[in-house]
């Protein structure tokens, strides 16, 4: 099949790319709302999978962030005056990895110093490390550095129309395998090798890379989609796929009772979600909303680096500490739903200001 067409989008980007900041804004929101827990898991007087089963629906957030990622590399190499070439990739990939690997050291370097002073063995360190546990959410910038080196060696391929849905169908496999690891159809070390692995294993990822590039490719049908489509409709998409993430999460913790780490990403919901998303969201413009929401939005979109990496360096600190507070407590539902919605709006708003302070520090390049 010959290579799909592709018709880099018009001038004016900045607008009709806005709703890309909407996406970003509410992904960081929702990424925050699974970190702000600051009690132990023996204070919870009730199912941890209840929890996880009512914040399900936002865990479209590191879906959509490895879409966008995907999406953005796509638009670069199209932007490019070069002939698009494997060498001309591999030079863009060199930026994003300069991009990206500067705050990466950086975070990871404060982590690591944090774990030091917290008499943490070197072994258990670089353990940390590489399973992108050396502070919560680390593991992102392991998988999304995974995806566009891996994307830079295989676009050429995975354009082509049939080769997207393939990759989306091995996905699919891939996502039935962990299903098969975790509810004891292979032998018992197979689900060992997946839980020390955790989060960064590309095998429930990859399939991201097909998404990004397919919305790309098809991005004036999607906006021509949510542009006919009205608020109502766009509610019942959102509910639908809201009902269905719940429902994929109730049968996960029904296999894993007690931890849902790595597998709380290993969802065919998770993939639905990001299509749905986009759908729902792709006519969202400034003009659409008031000027305090498309101010928040642009802040939030600005920050969500920082935001990512302190809220997930905080949330360790707090957990260790509310931990050897509440080690003898015991919390109903409520009280917990209620810890954690106080705890989302601390953990999110002194993420936000600390990155404010350090980029005018002259931390930029670390926050934004």
């Amino acid at each position: 099949m010959k290579e799909q067409p592709v018709i880099p989008l018009p001038p004016q980007t900045s607008d009709r790319l806005f709703f890309l900041e909407f996406l970003k804004a509410i992904s960081i929101v929702s990424v925050v709302s699974f970190h702000a827990i600051f009690v132990p898991g023996s204070a919870f007087n009730v199912d941890a999978g209840i929890l996880e089963t009512l914040f399900a629906p936002l865990r479209f957030c590191v879906p959509v962030f490895l879409t966008i990622s995907i999406f953005l590399f796509e638009r670069k190499i199209n932007e490019s005056t070069e002939e698009p070439s494997i060498q001309s990739r591999k030079a863009l990939f060199k930026k994003r990895l300069h991009r990206l690997g500067t705050p990466l050291l950086f975070w990871f370097a404060i982590a690591t110093g944090l774990k030091i002073i917290n008499v943490n063995s070197i072994l258990e360190i670089i353990t940390q490390i590489f399973q992108g546990e050396i502070f919560t959410g680390a593991y992102y910038f392991l998988v999304v550095l995974q995806l566009l080196w891996n994307f830079v060696l295989i676009r050429d391929w995975v354009i082509q129309e049939k080769n997207i849905f393939t990759t989306i169908i091995i996905q699919a496999v891939a996502l039935l395998f962990v299903y098969g690891a975790i509810s004891g159809f292979f032998v018992d070390e197979v689900l060992k090798v997946l839980l020390f692995l955790e989060r960064p294993l590309i095998i429930y990822w990859f399939g991201y890379i097909a998404l990004g590039v397919y919305i790309y490719q098809n991005f004036d049908w999607i906006e021509r989609i949510s542009y006919s489509l009205s608020k109502t409709n766009k509610i019942l998409i959102l509910f639908f796929t809201a009902a269905t993430m719940m429902a994929e999460y109730k049968v996960l913790t029904v296999f894993l009772t007690d931890y849902l780490r790595p597998f709380d990403y290993a969802a065919f919901s998770c993939f639905l979600s990001v299509p749905m998303m986009f759908i729902c969201f792709a006519s969202v413009n400034e003009k659409s909303l008031p000027q305090s929401i498309v101010k928040l939005t642009k802040i939030l979109s600005k920050y969500s680096l920082g935001i990512f990496c302190i809220n997930g360096l905080l949330a360790q600190i707090f957990l260790s500490i509310g931990t050897k507070i509440f080690n003898q407590a015991s919390f109903n539902l409520t009280q917990i739903l209620v810890i954690k919605m106080i705890g989302w709006v601390i953990l999110l708003g002194l993420s936000l200001m600390l990155s404010i302070f350090l980029k005018r520090l002259g931390f930029k390049k670390f926050v934004c």
